[in-house]
Parts: C-alpha cells; sequence; structure tokens
C-alpha cells in the first residue's frame, strides 16, 4: 500500500510543479515555435546568399544573424513575453543576447567545418542546439525585468 501512496505523493508533485510553472513552460513552447519559424526562414536566407550569391559562409551567417535578431526581438517580445513596449534600451539589450549566441553558435560552426569536416551548409543548423536555453532565459531577463527609466 505504501507503494501506490507513494506513486501518487509524485503525480501530486508533478502536477503541483507543473501548475507552478505552466506560464514560463508556456512561454519556452512559444519561444521554440517562433524560434524555429524564424530559424527556417534565416537558413533559408543563409543558404541563398551563400549558395546563389556565393558569399563567404561566415558574411551571409553575420548578415542573415542581424536581420534574425531584429524579427526575434519584435516576435518574442509581442507574442513571447506579451510585452506592448518596445524600447531602444531592450532592443540593445537583445542584441548583446544574441552576440552572445552569435559568438556561441560561430564558435560551433568553426569546429563542426574544421574540426570535424561538417558542410558549411549544415553546420549552421546544429548550431543552435548549443544556445536555445540560455538565450530563452537571457531574452525573458532582457524583455519582462528590464527596468526602464521613466
Amino acid at each position: 500500500m505504501k507503494d501506490v501512496k507513494d506513486v501518487f505523493a509524485i503525480k501530486n508533485t508533478i502536477v503541483e510543479k507543473f501548475r507552478l510553472y505552466k506560464d514560463k513552460i508556456i512561454e519556452y513552447i512559444k519561444f521554440n515555435i517562433i524560434g524555429t519559424a524564424n530559424f527556417a526562414v534565416a537558413q533559408l536566407f543563409y543558404l541563398t546568399l551563400y549558395l546563389v550569391f556565393k558569399i563567404n559562409y561566415l558574411i551571409a551567417y553575420t548578415i542573415t544573424s542581424v536581420i534574425s535578431i531584429t524579427a526575434s526581438y519584435y516576435l518574442n517580445s509581442r507574442y513571447t513575453f506579451k510585452e506592448k513596449k518596445y524600447s531602444l534600451k531592450k532592443y540593445l539589450l537583445s542584441f548583446l543576447v544574441y552576440i552572445f549566441e552569435y559568438a556561441l553558435n560561430l564558435g560551433v560552426i568553426l569546429s563542426l567545418v574544421n574540426t570535424f569536416g561538417l558542410s558549411k551548409a549544415i553546420a549552421p543548423i546544429i548550431a543552435p542546439i548549443f544556445s536555445t536555453i540560455p538565450v530563452f532565459f537571457l531574452m525573458r531577463l532582457v524583455i519582462k525585468h528590464t527596468d526602464e527609466k521613466k
């Protein structure tokens, strides 16, 4: 009988934790949906610059990143974190977050291409696996918790 009580205790704990963190879980899901859509569009743009226009893969990645960061700030502010006030301060701070992501992803891309011999077209698709979670928390901090002086 004790085993059954333990199972219900664990179930109740999981349900309580879900209720406690439900809003954050939903935000994280939205963040990933927006990020995936933004990423897909960015990759098409990157591949167009790299394969069609023959732009150096690092320059193509940089151009794509600037456009993608701007879209991400707007979409995540509005739809993920439900923030109606946009500000230059938050936009610039979000750029800092994405500079961190850019540097992390660039390091991963260089490593995948130069160390592991992965295709220059495929490496940028794999790189964000390493940055999604820290970027979510940093963007949440920037958008929801950056104090604006009035």
